[in-house]
């Protein structure tokens, strides 16, 4: 009897092997890297440069950054999934080290409905103000999150102190105009200071998205007494409709190049890699959206120039669609994966015709940090600076191989640290 239970353990135990072999193989075989859907050189960023910001035994993400007139660097996130009580940092040696938790913020701040979002504005006076956005969209089934428009706070005072949220197209605003509150989603994902006759002024439009991924503009100004005031929400991308709906845009960051603003558009429906847009008319009007090459596939697309080399880096998560990154992964390569694109704006440029033959892909894709295995597509919200060529990123993610929750993580580097200026 032992004889043939010592056989049958034989059996099973050379089954198990063969099949891990046969598995083994098969991953190996149809294993797909990034090298091989990018046509740029992909650098993989030395831990050296890299540090932890904020880490708890809680889900921490989505952060935004933004270096104030006097140098400081004040990090924003939500203690929680894309919601919670915002969290403030600060670092005054460009992103090295960063100070404990901030106590001085607004009461308000500790219900913020989604992840927080902060600009420095230069005004034509000389002045500056801090604008931090927050969007109050539906979570779940609505019951304890409904549709609220955004909350806005405004520093005066290079982020010393804050005023109270105030919100604008939320539920008061519905009730007193008899319209519907705005179900304002990664608000303002972008906020670019725009021209009038040519010349810059101090008016400056936001971009946010609701769950029907209709993409809308706000432009924010500010009254005789320096209050900021937003203009209703307006479809910005109506003309665009169809492909709103189909490739689910959303999520967009807007550049500056001249008297051209280039968009760059998530693709949530995951059909698409991700969409690059131009206006010519400060954004009234856009052209056809195109996709973009894998080398900036991907979802929340944050870009930052580096005067010193005359280029600009890129930072997203990355997101492929359709590739599988083995045969047993799911249909979309990575999407665990921290990157950066390095290029010029020559290079996002070249998309703004209908020749592909024109087309250029840039210079370099950093891959700056890699969730761990299992997982998935967590990672990669970004604010980034650059101070005197060195960059100054800072995400979330899985990006330590035993840590159960995402984390915050700074990466410090400069384009001649990786051999690309």
């Amino acid at each position: 009897m032992r004889k043939k239970i010592f056989i049958s353990f034989i059996c099973l135990a050379t089954v198990a092997v063969l099949a891990g072999i046969v598995c083994l193989s098969i991953f190996l075989a149809t294993r797909v890297t990034m090298d091989e859907l990018v046509d740029v050189q992909v650098y993989q960023l030395d831990k050296k440069y890299m540090s932890v910001v904020d880490k708890d035994n809680t889900y921490l993400g989505h952060p935004d950054l933004v270096r104030t007139d006097s140098g400081r660097l004040i990090v924003v996130y939500p203690s929680g999934h894309g919601k919670g009580a915002i969290i403030t940092k600060t670092s005054d040696d460009n992103g090295k080290t960063w100070s404990e938790r901030l106590t001085n913020t607004p009461d308000s701040w500790t219900t913020s409905q989604e992840t927080p979002i902060v600009y420095n504005l230069h005004l034509s006076d000389g002045s500056n103000k801090i604008v931090l956005t927050s969007g109050c969209p539906i979570w779940g089934d609505g019951t304890e999150y409904s549709a609220n428009g955004f909350n806005c706070s405004i520093s005066d005072d290079d982020g010393n102190s804050w005023s109270q949220f105030t919100n604008w197209y939320g539920k008061e605003w519905a009730q007193a105009s008899g319209k519907e509150p705005y179900d304002a989603i990664v608000a303002m994902a972008s906020l670019t200071q725009v021209k009038e006759d040519g010349v810059l002024v101090d008016k400056w439009l936001g971009l946010f998205h609701d769950h029907s991924f209709v993409n809308y503009g706000t432009y924010l100004t500010f009254d005789t007494e320096g209050n900021a005031v937003w203009s209703e929400p307006f479809p910005i991308l109506q003309q665009h409709r169809q492909a709103e709906i189909e490739y689910n845009l959303c999520e967009i960051e807007v550049l500056r190049n001249g008297d051209c603003l280039i968009m760059l558009a998530r693709a949530n429906s995951k059909k698409s890699n991700s969409m690059i847009l131009f206006s010519y008319d400060e954004g009234v009007t856009w052209s056809e959206p195109k996709e973009l090459p894998n080398e900036l596939s991907g979802d929340r697309h944050k870009a930052e120039f580096d005067s010193t080399t005359g280029k600009l880096l890129v930072t997203f998560r990355q997101v492929i669609p359709n590739v599988k990154e083995n045969a047993f992964a799911e249909s979309t390569f990575f999407g665990h994966s921290w990157v950066a694109w390095v290029g010029t704006i020559d290079d996002l440029m070249s998309y703004s015709d209908d020749d592909p033959s024109n087309d250029t892909k840039g210079d370099a894709l950093i891959v700056l940090g890699n969730n761990k295995v299992g997982t998935g597509a967590d990672c990669g919200y970004a604010g980034t600076v650059c101070i005197d060529g060195t960059f100054v990123l800072v995400s979330y993610g899985y990006f330590n191989a035993t840590t159960p929750y995402p984390y915050i993580a700074c990466a410090r580097f400069s384009l001649a640290d990786l051999g690309i200026a």
